[in-house]
């Protein structure tokens, strides 16, 4: 198999699919888009959410391989909901935890909701990426 990293143009088009999906899911809040560059803090701070169905070994080699590509340039951005009190990882996973491990900031797309809302992707929060992957992290 050969891994190929998401480009920052189709990680373009998964924003805006992503942000049509939350205004048709929820059509009484208007949302507005930003980009911020995330500091190691905020990247240690966001909530990570379940990344989906992955190998293992798959997904410790495409960090490997995103590793390698930041020398090169490679700079994909992630992306976010952004509320007043969290931030919560909805695409780059990979890259979130590539970003935490070398204590870097990274770029963010982030959807900010109008209004205070609990959105359903909050039931698949699993912890804080300091805690889910710091070297301090909590024994099991």
């Amino acid at each position: 198999m050969v891994l190929s990293l998401i480009t920052p143009e189709d990680q373009e088009g998964i924003f805006i699919r992503l942000l049509d999906y939350y205004k048709k899911l929820y059509p009484g809040i208007a949302f507005k888009r930003a980009e911020k560059q995330l500091s190691k803090k905020d990247i240690a701070d966001l909530n990570y959410t379940y990344p989906g169905e992955e190998e293992k070994a798959s997904a410790l080699e495409r960090m490997q391989l995103i590793s390698e590509e930041l020398a090169k340039g490679y700079s994909t951005p992630i992306i976010c909901l952004k509320k007043k009190k969290k931030t919560i990882l909805l695409d780059g996973h990979r890259r979130v935890r590539v970003a935490f491990e070398r204590a870097s900031p990274w770029k963010a797309l982030l959807i900010i909701p109008q209004t205070d809302q609990v959105f359903g992707i909050e039931e698949m929060i699993l912890g804080k990426v300091k805690d889910l992957f710091g070297k301090n992290k909590r024994k099991k």
